[in-house]
Parts: C-alpha cells; sequence; structure tokens
C-alpha cells in the first residue's frame, strides 16, 4: 500500500466544514516511465454541501484504496477542515465504513454500483436522496470529463502531472457545466512555495 499526497494544492487549500454527500471514484491513466508505459490509478472526489454547490475535494495516488489507504484520505480531508460526512459513496464500502465510522459521526456509506436503490435512501436518508442525485450527476459528468482529458493527454511524465490535470480540468467541468466552483469562497491560500509532498505509507 502506498498513497501519496500527490495533490500539491491540498496543503494549502481548506475545505468547507461539512458536506452532505460526497463521491469517490477511481481514474485509471498512464505512466511514461523507464521501463515503459506503465499504468496507475489516481482517485478522485468531489462533494456536494448543503446549498448543492460542488467541490473537487483532491486526487490521491493509490494502488490499492483499502485499510490504510483509506485512513490517509480520511486524514487528509480532516486536515483540510471537513468536520462532517453525512454520506459517502464509493467503490469499498465495508473499508469505507471502518474508517469513516470513528472520524465522521453518523456517517452513511453507500456502494457506488447501487447507491439510489439502497434500503437507506429509502429509510433513514429519505430526506437526503436530492443530495445524492445531486453528488451522482457532478461526479458522473466529472468521470467521463477527466477520463477524456487523460486519454487526449496520452502516458503522463509522472503522477503530479496527471494529478494537476485533474484539478485543471475539474474546475473547468464544474464552472463550465453550471456545477460552482469547485474552490470554497473561504479558501485560504498559502503565497509560500509549497513543499515537497511526502508518501503515506
Amino acid at each position: 500500500m502506498n498513497i501519496s499526497q500527490i495533490n500539491a494544492e491540498s496543503r494549502f487549500e481548506v475545505l468547507c466544514r461539512s458536506y452532505v454527500c460526497a463521491v469517490f471514484e477511481v481514474l485509471e491513466f498512464h505512466i511514461q516511465s523507464d521501463a515503459g508505459v506503465q499504468a496507475t490509478q489516481l482517485f478522485w472526489a468531489v462533494g456536494v454541501l448543503a446549498d448543492h454547490k460542488s467541490h473537487y475535494l483532491g486526487a490521491w495516488h493509490v494502488q490499492d484504496p483499502k485499510d490504510a489507504g483509506w485512513r490517509a484520505i480520511v486524514s487528509d480531508l480532516q486536515d483540510r477542515g471537513v468536520e462532517r460526512l453525512r454520506i459517502v459513496i464509493g467503490p469499498d464500502p465495508v473499508e469505507i465504513r471502518a474508517t469513516m465510522a470513528p472520524c465522521y459521526r453518523d456517517c452513511a456509506v453507500l456502494p457506488a454500483s447501487a447507491a439510489l436503490a439502497h434500503p437507506l435512501i429509502e429509510s433513514t436518508l429519505a430526506g437526503h436522496r436530492q443530495y445524492v442525485e445531486r453528488a451522482l450527476e457532478v461526479a458522473n459528468s466529472l468521470s467521463l470529463h477527466l477520463k477524456r482529458a487523460a486519454d487526449r493527454h496520452g502516458p503522463f511524465a509522472d503522477v503530479a502531472a496527471a494529478a494537476a490535470l485533474l484539478r485543471l480540468s475539474a474546475d473547468r467541468c464544474i464552472c463550465r457545466d453550471g456545477l460552482d466552483p469547485s474552490v470554497p469562497v473561504h479558501v485560504w491560500r498559502s503565497t509560500e512555495p509549497m513543499a515537497p509532498t511526502a508518501a503515506v505509507n
């Protein structure tokens, strides 16, 4: 397991305190190395606020988004100010639930494959269905846009270059499609040089 916090901007980007729904997805792409072209992944996420605005939450270099990987992602979100996640949708609901439960009280985790059909949507989360629909709408739009951007670019020099393209593409997609700016209005950005990011093992 090796997750690198390669989204350098995240070290200086404060997110909102509370998101009603967050969707996590995986993007596969290729890196050009001395050994040739190699396939790898970036795990990215988008969150929806109570006013339905959406924020691109960041990207993480993952080889297997489980256990220590999810803990690193949650730790990063907490460090950047996220205190509450009501609903999380992702590919590994069991692993996500085990990690989120101690950190985010009352966090409901839904599988990406059947979020809207989950029994919780018709019971406990009945009043939150609109937020789940909104989050999935934004995530689906971003997923297609980011995949096209990565395919057009071709093999990247490194993972950091791919992460930078994802953020730029996500910002453009959210603004173009009227999905609201991906950066909260109260964000403080440091004017100091960004320090190299470290890997979380």
